[in-house]
């Protein structure tokens, strides 16, 4: 697994939306340092799994439709990711890593995905998130 720009920034989104206020695709953007057009496309996907919702008019933008006190990294990025396996052979189908004669190499990457998956999910995101506001 690789945590893409679109993890990055869709973090970084939820940074932002973190103070339960309607905030519109350029704020986000100024304050995140989020291309506008990445912006658009991530928040799309975002309110698709049910973490944003958006309200249309003037005064309209997203804001966070979840608690940040439910949610972790890796929540984010399993949900925003195709392929949470760090390597291609880490997925069922892989052929070289046999029940008969398990691959040390698969058996180690295996460990270590492991470890990354803990550490993902060892916190919140509002605990990791820090209290300065812009």
């Amino acid at each position: 697994m690789i945590i893409t720009r679109k993890s990055d920034y869709a973090l970084r989104i939820c940074r932002v939306l973190r103070d339960g206020k309607i905030h519109n695709v350029s704020e986000i953007c100024r304050h995140e340092s989020v291309p506008r057009a990445f912006a658009y496309k991530i928040l799309r996907e975002l309110e698709s799994h049910g973490i944003v919702r958006s309200e249309r008019g003037n005064k309209g933008g997203y804001y966070l439709n979840i608690s940040l006190d439910d949610v972790t990294i890796y929540d984010v990025v399993s949900l925003l990711e195709d392929d949470v396996a760090m390597l291609h052979c880490m997925k069922e189908d892989c052929i070289r890593n046999r029940p008969d004669n398990p691959c040390k190499v698969h058996r180690e990457i295996e460990r270590i995905q492991k470890i990354m998956e803990k550490e993902m999910n060892r916190f919140k995101l509002a605990q990791i998130m820090d209290d300065d506001m812009y």
